[in-house]
Parts: structure tokens; C-alpha cells; sequence
């Protein structure tokens, strides 16, 4: 993981130092908006929404900046209220935990065409970059009577903010002004508390390891 982390850091530098290299050029900037999904879990993929800002480096390059806010979703897990006094009847119940999952994504990546170049009418890219995800989970329970039953376990709310490795590839239909993408990613946790996966029940971690899919619509403000 180490290895991967400094990989993208060093290939996201790169597209950076070309930026700044450069004299910034209206042209080459573009603004998107996409849809897409987030797949999570077996149970869990959110919507998503994609907003965009594309600076065109060179023929090969580009360094894109985007804001993604999922849907918020759900995900239901089975536990175990036990009775608080001994003579209650029956010792346990089935409750039902409803974890409602808000999150967002920012990040910055840097895109190599390795098929074609950027003007072209098509083209492919590469995709190494990071990001901040910060997913909040608000947790509640089907109705039962609290004077009689406990539930053991975490149920808490909680905030979660943790760094992402963006590892992908996409394509690019160019008509002048207005471009059509497709992005596929792979969302790598960069930290130990970020590596638990998700199961089809529940997160172990609000930002596990997850695969994105985006599609949408480029467009040059400028002439």
C-alpha cells in the first residue's frame, strides 16, 4: 500500500508541476456534470452525482478536480434486544437497525491518454489521483420497549473523514466544445483505519474500499 500511495502521489505531482509550468489557457479549461454509482456492497450502491473542472495539460494530459455527493442510502442489520429483568418474557427480541449513510468525495487526479490524443473525436485514459471522503451515519431502530429490552453493540453516530486513492480508466468522445465521458475508478483507503471492507449486512467502515462508475456531459465555456 505504501508502494501504491507514493506511485500516485509522485504521478499526480507530475500533472501538477506541468500546470504550474504552463500559462494557464481559458480554452483548455472545461466544466462537466455526470451521474454515476458507487458500488459499496452487495446491498448498498448509492447514486451519485458528479460535478467537474477539466484542465487540458498537453495532448496526452489533463488534471481534473471533481465533487462527488452520493444519495443518501440505507442498510438494515438484524440484532439482538435482550430483556433488562429476568422475568420478562421472552428473554429476546429481533430488532431491526436502520444505518442511514450521507457521503461526499472530493478529489483531484491526474489523466493520461494512452489511446489517441485529447483533441480526437475518441480517446482513453488513465487515471491516478486522491481524495477526501467524509461519510456520516445516523443509526436507528425499529420500535420495541426500551423499559424492557437492551441492545447491545456500537449504535452510535459517527462522522468519518478519510483520504482516498483514485486508481482508473475511462474514455472520451470529443465534438469540439462538448465532450461525453466515462469514468470507472477503484476508491483505495490511504490509511490502516480506512481497510475494512464492506459486508452484506454492514459497514464495518463508512469509507471502505469501493468502485465508481460516472458518466456525463464536458463542456468549453470558453472559445
Amino acid at each position: 500500500m505504501k508502494k501504491t500511495t507514493l506511485l500516485m502521489s509522485l504521478l499526480l505531482t507530475v500533472g501538477i508541476f506541468k500546470l504550474q509550468a504552463q500559462q494557464f489557457e481559458r480554452e483548455n479549461l472545461s466544466i462537466g456534470i455526470g451521474v454515476g454509482a458507487y458500488y459499496y456492497s452487495s446491498v448498498s450502491k448509492p447514486i451519485n452525482i458528479n460535478i467537474r473542472g477539466n484542465y487540458v495539460l498537453d495532448e496526452k494530459s489533463a488534471i481534473v478536480v471533481g465533487f462527488n455527493y452520493h444519495l443518501p442510502f440505507e442498510i438494515l442489520n438484524k440484532m439482538t434486544a435482550n430483556a433488562i429483568d429476568g422475568t420478562t418474557s421472552p428473554q429476546s427480541i429481533e430488532v431491526t437497525r436502520t444505518d442511514k449513510y450521507t457521503m461526499f468525495n472530493i478529489s483531484a487526479d491526474y489523466y493520461y491518454t494512452f489511446v489517441h490524443e485529447n483533441s480526437d473525436p475518441f480517446s482513453m485514459h488513465a487515471i491516478v489521483g486522491a481524495g477526501l471522503t467524509h461519510a456520516t451515519v445516523t443509526k436507528s431502530f425499529s420500535e420495541f420497549d426500551y423499559n424492557l429490552y437492551d441492545v447491545n453493540g456500537n449504535v452510535s453516530d459517527k462522522s468519518v473523514t478519510g483520504p482516498i486513492i483514485d486508481l482508473g480508466i475511462g474514455s472520451n468522445l470529443n465534438f469540439d466544445r462538448i465532450n461525453v465521458f466515462i469514468d470507472a475508478k477503484m476508491g483505495i483507503p490511504a490509511n490502516n483505519t480506512s481497510s475494512n471492507s464492506a459486508s452484506t449486512s454492514t459497514f464495518e467502515n463508512p469509507i471502505p474500499f469501493h468502485v465508481s462508475l460516472n458518466a456525463g456531459v464536458r463542456y468549453n465555456i470558453f472559445e
